[in-house]
């Protein structure tokens, strides 16, 4: 037997009446029957018949006379983190992510819980990156959740990897069904972009020397391919080898989004240093639409296209003017984008490089006249050099002779930079977008970019510290899964008009702590206060109040 609490409701009133229950089997099954109710619980405390019962159920228990502990027995324990973890796992669990993994991983045989680790990988990611080796202590200060409250062994996080890797297909499959349905989205443009990320050492196999992001030729890298839809959410990712040219990489993307994903038809936006002939047309052979930069220099007579009187361009977004020209290729067309904080930065860059060029030059002209430098080939070899790292080559004229140096400004070369500033050049064969249109798209890509270099340093994508290919890659797959939370967050938060960013949302989560307080043989375990900021974040992830005490969560093992 045991006291039940019951709610009743009446009308717009919720009333709540103190039963003594019984529970008994009947035909193999558990059962429970009313014994008796004492009434509404308000009504006993308020005339003492509650506290008489407590009494009377004191002495029978031989306890008479025994008093409550009071606030001086009140004892603080243990206090972990609580609130960004319990933001990550709201997150995971909108796509159902416990269930695609029990699905796609039924049938393997593991020793250990592989969700729970994979969860703890992704998880650290989103919330803290660490090393594998560094999660654990990362884990010690958290409140886990019940799927994930047993800490797995180093052995086993590595083992979670490879299972994450050979799942990746069709995990990203089911994930991209999940996200139209949980978002309602029609995905009808891809936005495609490429990252690299550096090893120290010589990496993996895909490890190569290429043209690096980071800034670091010295190091060989892997590049990530990713394509996302218009909200930044990723479809699909690709780890390629480190020497691939950029414009190769596009065809098997396409190929997977068509073959993978059945993206019939859809509007394909990508940067300059995707395109190629050949690509352009693989996009028009798969039924695919597309929007791509060009760099001005492949935009053969570029001036025709981009006239100077600026009163013939048609106002787009974002401060644009836009004006639509014939490209040479059927069907396409060229929008040419002009705005004035553009040319503006473009004109101090050229200033600059033309200044710097120029004072380089000069103090070469100088060691000359001073006989310092006498040897033609060293005089050429000293131009060459100083013009290189100025970035200031195309600007200006040399010639070099024995024991003499000349130079001049290629005003032929300035004048058309200057007619050409601030001017940028999409080209696209969508013949229902409108010049406005993609500007905007061309801006969204942009946020693609911007959310790309944010993976990088919010997930810390690098260092990365496996030595194997398929580790490499599966290590690349759980960031892209924390990315896909991020990316979810920062959805939902502007679809609830809060003003936060991704980052800043899961700060303000993160610092609700559990506190642990014992009284007497009980212990209870609380929430701190959250901010108003951190009740913000979760109210827009669909977590109304968070409770003030804790229940159906346990402790991390102590072991």
């Amino acid at each position: 037997m045991y006291f039940r609490l019951a709610p009743r409701k009446h009308g717009d009133l919720t009333y709540t009446y103190l039963q003594l229950v019984e529970a008994f089997r009947e035909a193999g099954k558990n059962r429970q029957r009313v014994l008796y109710s004492f009434g509404n619980v308000e009504e006993l405390r308020a005339d003492g018949q509650l506290s008489r019962l407590v009494d009377s159920l004191q002495r029978a228990a031989g306890r008479e006379g025994a008093r409550e502990p009071g606030l001086e027995a009140l004892q603080t324990g243990r206090v972990l983190e609580y609130g960004g973890l319990r933001l990550a796992q709201v997150l995971w669990e909108q796509f159902g992510l416990t269930d695609l993994l029990r699905q796609h991983l039924s049938g393997r045989r593991f020793g250990f819980d592989a969700i729970s680790a994979i969860a703890t990988i992704v998880f650290n990611r989103l919330l803290a990156p660490k090393s594998e080796l560094g999660i654990f202590a990362w884990r010690d200060r958290n409140w886990w959740p019940d799927f994930a409250a047993k800490t797995p062994a180093l052995p086993h996080l590595y083992r979670a990897l490879d299972a994450l890797f050979e799942i990746k297909q069709p995990l990203e499959e089911a994930l991209f069904r999940r996200l139209q349905h949980l978002f309602n989205l029609q995905v009808d443009v891809v936005f495609y972009d490429l990252t690299s990320s550096y090893f120290e050492g010589d990496g993996p196999p895909l490890a190569c020397y290429g043209y690096s992001r980071d800034k670091r030729p010295d190091r060989k890298q892997v590049l990530l391919a990713l394509a996302c839809e218009e909200h930044g959410f990723p479809i699909a990712h690709e780890v390629l080898a480190g020497n691939r040219a950029d414009s190769t990489t596009v065809q098997g993307m396409v190929a997977a989004l068509q073959e993978r994903f059945s993206l019939r038809r859809v509007i394909f936006v990508s940067d300059s240093g995707m395109v190629s002939q050949a690509n352009l047309q693989a996009l028009d052979e798969a039924g695919y639409e597309y929007l791509v930069a060009v760099r001005k220099r492949n935009v053969s007579e570029a001036e025709a296209h981009a006239p100077a009187d600026l009163t013939s361009y048609e106002q787009g977004p974002h401060k644009v003017r836009v004006f639509v020209s014939d490209a040479d290729t059927p069907g396409a067309r060229y929008v040419c984008c002009w705005s004035e904080a553009r040319a503006e930065e473009e004109r101090q860059i050229r200033e600059a490089r033309v200044a710097k060029g120029q004072a380089a030059l000069e103090k070469l002209a100088g060691q000359v006249a001073a006989g310092r430098i006498q040897c033609a080939t060293k005089i050429a070899a000293r131009a060459a050099t100083a013009l290189q790292r100025t970035q200031a080559r195309s600007y200006f004229r040399t010639e070099a002779a024995e024991g003499r140096f000349e130079f001049a400004l290629n005003e032929q070369q300035v004048a058309k930079e200057q007619r050409l500033e601030g001017r940028y050049f999409l080209l696209t064969n969508a013949a229902k977008l409108t010049a406005p249109e993609a500007v905007e798209a061309y801006f969204t890509l942009q946020e693609v970019e911007r959310a790309f270099r944010e993976m990088k340093d919010f997930l810390k994508l690098r260092p990365i510290y496996h030595w194997t290919d398929r580790r490499v890659q599966a290590h690349i797959f759980a960031c892209v899964l924390a990315y896909l939370l991020e990316r979810s967050l920062s959805y939902q938060l502007r679809a609830a008009e809060v003003d936060l960013s991704a980052r800043k949302a899961v700060d303000f989560a993160s610092r609700i702590h559990a506190v642990e307080n014992t009284i007497g043989d009980r212990t209870l375990w609380t929430l701190s206060r959250p901010t108003p900021q951190a009740q913000q974040v979760f109210k827009a992830v669909g977590i109304e109040h968070l409770p003030a005490a804790l229940g159906g969560y346990q402790l991390p093992d102590d072991e």
